[in-house]
């Protein structure tokens, strides 16, 4: 069964977006979900069937842009569910529906962020900041790549808390530090980083992310082709209110002239999009990097902080993810689906998944080392398992990390075991001495063989879009 995800961040075919006022905004209706795991959502009930219940999550913090998303719960994650009565949910579906008119997506959540203006070494004003609940970004990339960097950041933080609820207050957000080209990240690195490895790197001392671009005549491009494309939209604006005036007694000149603007703007729109895809294009590695190391961040700060086994005793945590665990669960969420102002997660990536249909369905070439780790060593593998410092050492970390996402990917969306009261009593158990095999059988239910088969015999059938072949 399919289990995915959308953030959305506007009206696109019903996906929503509006500027929410300052100070407290004003109540609306909403129906209410309670899962077993003890995470609560407002929203809508979009539709259910036997399987369970599609549901739009509104959230509407004060003086920033209503945020929405759109999920799937099973039946066996519902715990309680508040329904509107039939005139409340009337009004709630068309205050989500006139908050948007033309669908351009991503792009009105990020005009309607607020930055500040702050020093970045050493240079006044050198980047702009935001802060939201769990990171604050400081930026000096462009102005294109730093709004498009806090909406994603802003789905994607809501991305992990649908699976993973926050459970703790932090001492402070993550500091997420996005440098305008690698000198400044080598300056953020400091000269004893050595040489630039990955575009992201997460200091966990710290809680803090810094992140590298290349990006800045890209994006000095695209903000001064939308500010042109903002020219323009103003000024056909202007043209239709003047034609509306002038054609006001006569219909059908007016009709004529009215099609005419709208095929000017959906020319318009369209650039814009097509914008948008060069973006992306040039920033999938980037964002891929970024994400991964928010979802340490999130993990550790929210989630599943450090605890020692006198803490996790006393009740105060389960102690922290695996190695395996938080490597896996970081790949879910590196390369979601951007569609139209949407964020997605719960398909495959589809070369992840092309490699290990070719190992498990024989393909490999003759000589290719086993894609996959054995279940028994994986469990084990600790920090310099994923350590590929060396050339020679590439190819061991690479299948690991490839074992450790489909292995994430079988545990989040087809066992539903992360998250659980089942996945708590084994973060204990291992954070408290467990023998690591043990408290994996005793999670699953099942021996170390019985579960490799059941999962490798999954990952054969996963599509990429994350149904499961028959």
């Amino acid at each position: 069964m399919r289990v995915f995800l959308a953030v959305i961040v506007l009206v696109f075919n019903g996906v929503v977006i509006a500027q929410a006022p300052v100070g407290a905004a004003s109540v609306w209706p909403t129906d209410g979900v309670t899962l077993v795991n003890g995470a609560k959502f407002q929203g809508l009930i979009v539709d259910e069937n036997i399987l369970g219940m599609t549901f739009q999550t509104v959230k509407r913090p004060p003086g920033r842009p209503t945020l929405t998303f759109t999920t799937f719960f099973t039946k066996k994650e519902l715990d309680k569910v508040q329904r509107l009565s039939d005139a409340d949910r009337v009004t709630l579906k068309a205050r989500l529906a006139e908050l948007d008119s033309n669908g351009t997506g991503e792009r009105i959540r990020m005009d309607a962020l607020v930055l500040a203006s702050v020093e970045w070494l050493g240079q006044k004003n050198g980047a702009k900041r935001y802060e939201a609940d769990q990171f604050v970004l400081v930026s000096a990339a462009p102005e294109e790549v730093t709004r498009r960097a806090t909406v994603r950041l802003e789905q994607i933080y809501t991305a992990f808390a649908r699976f993973l609820p926050p459970r703790f207050e932090a001492p402070r957000p993550t500091s997420v530090e996005l440098a305008g080209d690698l000198d400044q990240y080598q300056q953020l690195l400091k000269p004893s980083a050595g040489q630039i490895l990955n575009a992201a790197v997460f200091l966990p001392s710290e809680n803090r992310i810094l992140c590298g671009t290349d990006l800045r005549r890209l994006g000095d491009e695209l903000h001064r082709t939308r500010l042109h494309h903002l020219q323009q939209i103003a000024a056909t604006d202007r043209y239709e209110k003047e034609i509306r005036e002038l054609y006001k007694g006569s219909k059908p000149d007016l009709d004529r002239f009215l099609t005419t603007l709208k095929r000017e703007r959906e020319k318009i729109y369209a650039a814009d999009r097509e914008n948008d895809r060069t973006f992306d294009a040039a920033t999938r590695r980037l964002f891929a990097i970024l994400y991964h190391e928010a979802f340490h961040s999130y993990a550790m700060t929210f989630v599943y902080p450090a605890r020692t086994a006198a803490e996790i005793a006393d009740g105060k945590g389960t102690g922290e993810l695996p190695r395996f665990l938080n490597e896996g669960l970081a790949q879910l969420f590196e390369n979601p689906v951007v569609e139209a102002g949407e964020l997605r997660v719960g398909h495959a990536d589809s070369e992840r998944l092309r490699r290990i249909h070719d190992w498990l369905n024989g393909k490999a070439k003759p000589g290719d080392a086993a894609v996959l780790v054995p279940l028994a060593d994986l469990l084990k593998a600790g920090k310099e398992t994923f350590l590929a410092a060396h050339a020679n050492q590439q190819e061991s970390a690479d299948r690991t990390y490839l074992t450790c996402w489909g292995l994430a990917f079988y545990l989040m969306f087809e066992k539903n075991l992360i998250g659980s009261k089942a996945f708590d009593d084994y973060l204990k158990a291992v954070n408290t001495g467990t023998e690591p095999a043990k408290a994996f059988t005793a999670l699953v239910g099942q021996d170390l063989p019985a579960f490799e088969n059941d999962w490798h015999d999954y990952l054969k059938k996963l599509q990429p879009d994350g149904t499961v072949r028959k």
